[in-house]
């Protein structure tokens, strides 16, 4: 579209909360993210309603207005109009806004949940009260192309394909089985005050106190460091959970998120060969612990290098498959040693395995670096 959109929603309080978010706000979102729009009416919004989800509009660069006042829309120029109990996927408000016609409309749940239109003067917009421009606009929606896909707030299924989407292509292999566990944390928190950095500081504050217990010399104490680590996996999983449903995701937060995860590993592998030669006082495992903290240090640095600094769109095809590998899925076979009482076998493993990964992944990254037809710097 040449012409920048308008974006009509509702804020009717009938209207049920989608992952502890009204569906207006998950549209004003998406909207400010794929459109760019003109300006995003939400009907109804009281000062209350924008001071209460201020927070997430603010983050996706959404500015909204509220109220009823006929001036708020414009009577030339197309607008997209969404019932507020429906919710856009990923890409649906910029396909419907892209359609071709004078007119386009999506249904979900046997009804009109979203529709375009290019001359929203027959609606009566910039005469007449917004949510009635709205009703209108979707009563009157019968013709055109229906496009894009509306997700029904009122349906369990909406809300489970919105949860499904939550699961990422670089989710470690053992740890896609966390994501259940972590999704029901997820959804016990929803209706919580907690915020995602929060949830990523208790989160560390377990591997830090499990990375304690492993440096023990006891089994009983290894396998509860064991535990503790997989804890933290689950707290890994749930405070990225929280800040995409909560629309709360920020590059501090996830940066936040990363040198976390950065600490949380070098306690581990500083702590195991510690704990293995206290459980095996005859042993010197000197030698073994610095292969291991130098294989990891190295693993991080060359990851981080040639896949997390590199932005997504320039990724080659080995990225998600290096994230999987280099994922926290390392923290069950530390359970299950430490309640073999054989560490020992998992620390020169994972010292042989790190110093051997590293190096895979640079010779991985050569042809791309080499190609004079690709790009000028290791991309994955």
């Amino acid at each position: 579209m040449s012409e920048a959109v308008q974006v009509l929603l509702s804020a009717d309080a009938s209207a049920p909360l989608v992952a502890g978010l009204p569906a207006s706000v998950r549209a004003a979102c998406l909207a400010a993210r794929e459109l760019s729009p003109r300006r995003v009416v939400i009907a109804g919004a009281d000062a209350q309603f924008l001071r209460r989800w201020a927070r997430p509009l603010a983050l996706c660069g959404a500015r909204v207005s509220g109220g009823d006042d006929p001036s708020a829309l414009d009577a030339r120029g197309p607008l997209l109009a969404v019932a507020a109990d429906a919710f856009p996927d990923e890409g649906a408000l910029a396909e419907l806004a892209s359609a071709s016609g004078a007119a386009a409309s999506r249904r979900a749940g046997g009804r009109t949940v979203a529709a375009l239109c290019r001359a929203p003067d027959r609606l009566g917009a910039g005469t007449e009260a917004p949510s009635r421009v709205l009703a209108r606009a979707l009563a009157d929606a019968a013709a055109g192309a229906r496009v894009g896909r509306f997700l029904d707030a009122r349906s369990p299924r909406g809300t489970r394909k919105l949860y499904a989407s939550l699961a990422k292509d670089t989710d470690g292999y053992l740890a896609r089985l966390d994501r259940r566990v972590s999704l029901a944390l997820t959804r016990l928190l929803l209706p919580l005050p907690v915020t995602p950095n929060q949830v990523t500081a208790a989160g560390l504050a377990l591997s830090l106190l499990g990375a304690w217990q492993l440096a023990a010399g006891t089994v009983a104490r290894q396998v509860l460091g064991g535990v503790l680590l997989w804890a933290s996996c689950i707290l890994d999983g749930t405070d990225g959970e929280l800040a995409r449903l909560k629309l709360l995701a920020t590059p501090q937060g996830g940066a936040f998120d990363l040198w976390c995860d950065h600490a949380a590993h070098l306690a581990t592998f500083v702590a195991l060969p510690v704990g293995v030669a206290r459980l095996h006082p005859g042993m010197d495992w000197r030698r073994a612990g610095a292969l291991l903290v130098l294989g990891v240090a190295a693993s991080a640095a060359t990851v981080w290098k040639l896949v997390l600094s590199v932005p997504e769109r320039e990724r080659g095809p080995h990225a998600a498959l290096v994230e999987r590998v280099a994922s926290r899925d390392y923290v069950y076979l530390i359970l299950l040693f430490a309640a073999l009482g054989r560490l020992d076998w998992f620390v020169w493993a994972a010292a042989a395995g790190a110093n051997l990964f590293w190096p895979a992944l640079w010779l991985l990254a050569r042809p791309a670096r080499l190609s004079p037809s690709g790009p000028s710097r290791a991309a994955y």
